[in-house]
C-alpha cells in the first residue's frame, strides 16, 4: 500500500494519498516513514503549518535519515523560515557525506543554501529589536555549527585538531551561547608559557553560558551571589556597589573568576577591555533542597562482579552505601555509553531517544527534558566534572549546567583528578545547594588495553595470560585475564573514592545529601562464550543511592531509565513521566514494581537484539538482518526465546506471543516497513 501512496503523491493526488494513509495506519501505527509522506501531502495541499509538524515528527523518529532532514528543510523554506531551513539542509548534507543515502542532489543543495543565505542577508535588518536579536543569535549558531560540520561527523570534544578552547560554542539555537575558558594549573602554565593548545584533549576547559562581550554590566541580586566573569587578558574592573566603589584586578586571563557580590544593585565597568558574564549563582540554602546531590558515574561497572563480593571488591563504597539502598537487579537500556547515558538522563529507552549511531552524531532533542535541567530549574547550583567524550556538550549535556569542567578522561580527567575537583567544588561553593555530576572512566582502560602495566605487577607471571584479540570496546570475547585486571581496576577506583566518601560524611548531615553511584553497562569480556550477547555481565549495572533514609538491599527489577525519577524523588523534585519509559521503583516510594526492564542493542551492521529481564524470566528477540546505516531496523525475520531466571527454556506460547508483540510495538518507530 505504501508504494501506491508514494505514487499518488508523485502524481499530485494528495487527498487520495492522505485517505490511503489513514487506511494504512489502521493496520500499522508505528511506521515513521508515514510522517514524511503525510508532510508531503500537507505541503501539496498548502497546509504548511501541519506539514512542518509532520516533518518534525519524521526527523524525531528518523534522525539519521537524510531525506527526513531535507524534507523538513524544504517545509521551513516554503514558509520563509530561512534559518531553520538552512540548518536542516546542512544536517542532510552531513548525513550524506557520512555515507547515508539521500534522494536529492547533494551539490545542488549548496546552491539552495547560498540562496537561503542571500535571503537571510536581505532580511537581516527587518523586524523589531527582539526579532533582530533572535535572528542574529540564530546566525551566530549557524556560523559556529557550519565550522564544526553541524556536529554530524566530528566528535568535537574528542578531536586533537579541533581548537575549541578560548572560543564560543552553541549547542542549540534556543539556548544562550557558551564560552570555553581554560582551567587547571597545567593549562594555566601552558598559557603563561605561550605553549597552550586549544583542543579539549591536551588542555582542560571550563564551559559556561555567557553574555555577549561588553564593557558594562548591571545586575540586581536578590541574594549575595557569585558573579562569574571571564576576559581575554589581565585588566582592572570597577564594581559600583550600593554603598561603595571597588577596583578589582582581573589577573587570570581566559579563566572564569567567581566574584562574590552583595545583595542589591551592582554595576561592573571595564574601561579597556570587554568581558563576558556567566550565569549568576545566588549564595543561599533552601530548606526544600538538599545541600548536596552527587552523581558518581563509573563507566562500565558491572553489578555481576560485585554481587556477593561487593564488600571485598569495593569495601569503601560498600561501607558508604550501607547507609543507602543497593539495587541488585538494575539493567542498562543499551550496551554502550552513548545510548545508555541518554536513557539515564532522559528516562527514555534507546528506541525512543534514538541516540544510537557511533559515527554519525546527534544531540538530544531540545524538547526532551534531561535530569540536569530538573535540578537547575529547582534552584540547584549545577556542575559537571569529567572527560567522558560520549557525555560532552555537543550531545546536549551542557543543558541544565551552570558550568562544565572538561578534558578527555585519558589525558586530564583521571579518577584522581575528577575526585579532587569534585571535593574542591563541594568546598568552594558549599554555601549553595549543589548538584554535581562526576565521571570516572578508568574501567575503559581494560577494554581499550591501555595502561595495563600497573595491574600486571599484581599477578604472578603465569597469571598474565595472552589477551583475547579485541574488535572494539563493545564486541569483545570472554577474557579471564581481562576480568582479573578489571577487578583490580575496580578496587583502585574504590580506594580513590574513599576520600570523597570521608569528605561527605565529615561535612554534611545525613538529611542534607543525596548521593548515587551507578554505571551505564557491563563488559563484553565478562560474557562467557555460551552466554547470550545481552547477558547479565553486559547488561546488569551498579546502581545505588543514599539519602532520605532509604536503606537496604533490593532485588526489585529496575532500569537505567528509572535513574532520573529516583534522583528527583529523593531530592523532592516532581518528575514528568510524559513521553518517557521511566518508572519509580517501590523501593523508592513507587506504587508497583516493573514487570520487566528493557535492554536493546541497535548497532549499524549488526542484527537488532532486545532482552526483557523480569523477576523470574528472560525474553529474547533477535533480528536476522542487519541494522542499516540510518539506524533503521529490518524485522521481517526474527527469533524469540523465553527462559526462566536460570536460562531454562520455557515453552509457553501465550507468554511468547505477548512478549513478542510488546517488543515489536516497542521498537516500531525504528522498524523498516516494506512498501
Amino acid at each position: 500500500m505504501k508504494a501506491e501512496i508514494k505514487r499518488l503523491i508523485s502524481n499530485g493526488e494528495y487527498e487520495k494519498a492522505r485517505f490511503m494513509i489513514g487506511q494504512y495506519e489502521t493496520d500499522i501505527q508505528d511506521d515513521s516513514e508515514i510522517y514524511l509522506l503525510k508532510s508531503l501531502c500537507s505541503i501539496g495541499l498548502k497546509e504548511i503549518k501541519k506539514a512542518i509538524q509532520e516533518a518534525n515528527l519524521a526527523v524525531k523518529d528518523m534522525p539519521y535519515v537524510a531525506d527526513a532532514h531535507y524534507n523538513l528543510g524544504y517545509m521551513y523554506e516554503s514558509c520563509g523560515e530561512w534559518l531553520k531551513a538552512y540548518e536542516q539542509y546542512s544536517i542532510a548534507q552531513g548525513l550524506v557525506d557520512g555515507g547515508n543515502l539521500g534522494q536529492f542532489n547533494r551539490d545542488e543543495l549548496d546552491h539552495f543554501k547560498n540562496q537561503l543565505l542571500n535571503r537571510i542577508s536581505e532580511e537581516l535588518n527587518q523586524g523589531t529589536k527582539e526579532e533582530l536579536l533572535e535572528k542574529q543569535h540564530f546566525i551566530d549558531y549557524i556560523v559556529i555549527q557550519e565550522d564544526v560540520g553541524w556536529g554530524v561527523r566530528k566528535p568535537l570534544f574528542h578531536d586533537l585538531e579541533r581548537e575549541m578552547i578560548t572560543s564560543d560554542y552553541m549547542d542549540y539555537p534556543e539556548l544562550q551561547k557558551m564560552f570555553l575558558g581554560i582551567r587547571g594549573l597545567p593549562s594555566v602554565i601552558d598559557y603563561a608559557m605561550g605553549i597552550q593548545k586549544n583542543d579539549t584533549i591536551t588542555e582542560m576547559t571550563e564551559i559556561q553560558r555567557v553574555s555577549e562581550e561588553k564593557k558594562c554590566f548591571e545586575v540586581v541580586a536578590e541574594h549575595e551571589s557569585y558573579l562569574p566573569i571571564i576576559m581575554d587578558k589581565p585588566n582592572s574592573l570597577m564594581f559600583q556597589l550600593e554603598d561603595k566603589q571597588v577596583d578589582v584586578s582581573y589577573v587570570s586571563p581566559l579563566q572564569y573568576v567567581n566574584y562574590r557580590i552583595p545583595k542589591g544593585r551592582t554595576v561592573i565597568n571595564s574601561e579597556n577591555s570587554k568581558f563576558r558574564v556567566g550565569e549568576i549563582v545566588p549564595i543561599v540554602h533552601d530548606e526544600n533542597r538538599k545541600k548536596l546531590v552527587l552523581n558518581i558515574f563509573v563507566d562500565g561497572l558491572s553489578q555481576t562482579v560485585l554481587g556477593k563480593d561487593f564488600e571485598k571488591v569495593m569495601p569503601h563504597t560498600y561501607k558508604f552505601f550501607q547507609s543507602g539502598m543497593v539495587c541488585e537487579n538494575a539493567y542498562t537500556a543499551g550496551d554502550w555509553t552513548f545510548p545508555s547515558i541518554a536513557s539515564i538522563t532522559t528516562g527514555q529507552t534507546i528506541a525512543n531517544h534514538k541516540m544510537l549511531h557511533s559515527k554519525l552524531l546527534r544531540k538530544i532533542d531540545i524538547d526532551t527534558p534531561i535530569l540536569f535541567e530538573y535540578f537547575k530549574n529547582a534552584g540547584y547550583n549545577t556542575t559537571k566534572i569529567g572527560g567522558n567524550w560520549r557525555i560532552a556538550p555537543n550531545y546536549g549535556y551542557a543543558r541544565g549546567m551552570n558550568r562544565v569542567f572538561y578534558q578527555h578522561m585519558y589525558e586530564g580527567y583521571t579518577a584522581d583528578r575528577v575526585i579532587t575537583e569534585t571535593e574542591e567544588q563541594m568546598h568552594r561553593m558549599q554555601e549553595t545547594d549543589q548538584f554535581i555530576w562526576m565521571e570516572i572512566g578508568e574501567l575503559h582502560l581494560i577494554a581499550d588495553e591501555l595502561n595495563i602495566a600497573p595491574l600486571q605487577s599484581e599477578f604472578m607471571v603465569w597469571e598474565n595470560e595472552t589477551l583475547e584479540k579485541k574488535i572494539n570496546s563493545v564486541k569483545q570475547n570472554y577474557d579471564p585475564t581481562k576480568r582479573k585486571y578489571y577487578l583490580k581496576q575496580v578496587e583502585y577506583i574504590d580506594r580513590r573514592l574513599a576520600s570523597l566518601y570521608q569528605y561527605i560524611e565529615e561535612h554534611y548531615k545525613e538529611d542534607e545529601i543525596v548521593v548515587s553511584l551507578f554505571a551505564d553497562h557491563g563488559q563484553g569480556y565478562l560474557v562467557k562464550q555460551d552466554e547470550d550477547f545481552l547477558s547479565d555481565e553486559r547488561t546488569k549495572i551498579a546502581f545505588m543511592m543514599r539519602g532520605n533514609d532509604i536503606k537496604g538491599h533490593t532485588r526489585e527489577i529496575m532500569s537505567a531509565c528509572d535513574y532520573s525519577p529516583i534522583m528527583c524523588k529523593l531530592a523532592g523534585i516532581t518528575y514528568d513521566y510524559t513521553n518517557t519509559d521511566a518508572h519509580l521503583p517501590m523501593a523508592f516510594g513507587g506504587s508497583e514494581e516493573r514487570e520487566f526492564s528493557v535492554t536493546e542493542s541497535i548497532h549499524v551492521g549488526d542484527p537488532y537484539q532486545i532482552v526483557l529481564n523480569g523477576k523470574d524470566f528472560r525474553f529474547y528477540l533477535n533480528g536476522k538482518e542487519n541494522v542499516t546505516s540510518e539506524c533503521r531496523v529490518p524485522l521481517d525475520e526474527y527469533e524469540t526465546r523465553l527462559t526462566d531466571a536460570n536460562g531454562n527454556v520455557i515453552q509457553d506460547s501465550d507468554k511468547i506471543a505477548y512478549y513478542t508483540k510488546w517488543c515489536l510495538d516497542h521498537v516500531g518507530s525504528c522498524v523498516i516497513y516494506k512498501d
